[in-house]
């Protein structure tokens, strides 16, 4: 059986990295350990925030492995097993399943999939199938159209379609699907999804669940920084959604936390990967706001600019 999914916050952690470019273990397993018992599960190497394209095989599985050693208390795990070929995102699972099986015990480990990246809307369940025959662990899909037009500009179709993701819940490998696009198609989504309730159906957009939650969680990139904030934003959120009433100070206090978040994801969202480590790196929690890609990395006038912009808001 494959193991079921975290509902609630699920952190899309930044890659630390030393000054020679290599992810940082020492640093990795800080911004880990901060997260215990504030998340139901972190996102390792993810392409966006977790530049994950951008390291070697090697490099990946470091992640991992750190990941995996990271204490007892770690939260669950979601690797972003995504190659740039088919060939690749075979390759990184199976590496992937050969180091989960020489660790014992191991947090809870599932894959998250951003297919489109190297293979289209043709014949995709057939292939997740296939990938289920290299692993039991849950596959959690990535539907994000953004994404997939930087890295293969030439595809046509850049959203997975709603007739494949209907074939897709067929398979109950399939066990969640992180979601960035506008509400008319993730409505569509989850009447496709109708026949799986225990399918989770995350948002990958913060402002979007800021505005109108999923029934599942976040996946959070503003987490790195504000892990508290979007905690008690997502946990309340999926409490209301069940019906729970919330007395008047803790919706204040809601309502407070939400406007800190707006201020942060307006100062990152247009490249987080690089805000984000550079705010990390200037509240002491990480040691290097160094990017995978040298040219994404702050100039001096931007990293003035965010320390003003975080004081203003009175985060640091």
């Amino acid at each position: 059986m494959t193991p079921s999914l975290p509902r609630g916050l699920v952190v899309n952690l930044v890659t630390p990295l030393t000054e020679t470019g290599r992810p940082d273990r020492q640093a990795l397993t800080t911004l880990i350990r901060r997260l215990e018992d504030r998340a139901g599960a972190v996102l390792i190497g993810s392409l966006s925030v977790g530049e994950g394209l951008h390291f070697s095989l090697p490099d990946r599985l470091e992640l991992l492995a750190t990941a995996l050693s990271a204490g007892r208390d770690a939260p669950p795990v979601l690797f972003e097993a995504t190659g740039r070929t088919q060939e690749e995102t075979i390759g990184l699972i199976e590496a992937a399943e050969a180091l989960l099986a020489a660790v014992e015990p191991s947090p809870p480990v599932g894959y998250l999939l951003t297919p489109l990246v190297y293979h289209s809307n043709r014949h995709l369940p057939r292939h997740l199938i296939d990938l289920g025959r290299l692993t039991r662990r849950p596959l959690v899909l990535g539907n994000h159209p953004d994404l997939v037009g930087q890295v293969s500009s030439a595809v046509s179709h850049k959203n997975i379609r709603t007739s494949v993701l209907k074939q897709i819940a067929a398979n109950p490998q399939a066990a969640g699907l992180e979601f960035h696009g506008p509400v008319r198609r993730a409505a569509h989504y989850q009447r496709a999804l109708v026949g799986r309730p225990d399918f989770r159906f995350y948002d990958g957009d913060e402002a979007h669940f800021l505005d109108q939650p999923s029934s599942s969680g976040l996946i959070s990139p503003g987490a790195n920084l504000a892990v508290q904030a979007w905690m008690d934003i997502v946990h309340s959120s999926l409490d209301f959604a069940e019906g729970r009433p919330m007395v008047p100070d803790r919706l204040a206090e809601i309502w407070r936390k939400a406007r800190l978040v707006r201020q942060l994801l307006s100062i990152y969202q247009d490249s987080p990967a690089a805000f984000l480590k550079a705010a990390l790196a200037m509240t002491g929690v990480i040691p290097s706001a160094r990017t995978a890609d040298p040219g994404k990395a702050l100039s001096e006038e931007e990293t003035w600019a965010l320390e003003a912009k975080l004081k203003a808001c009175q985060f640091i």
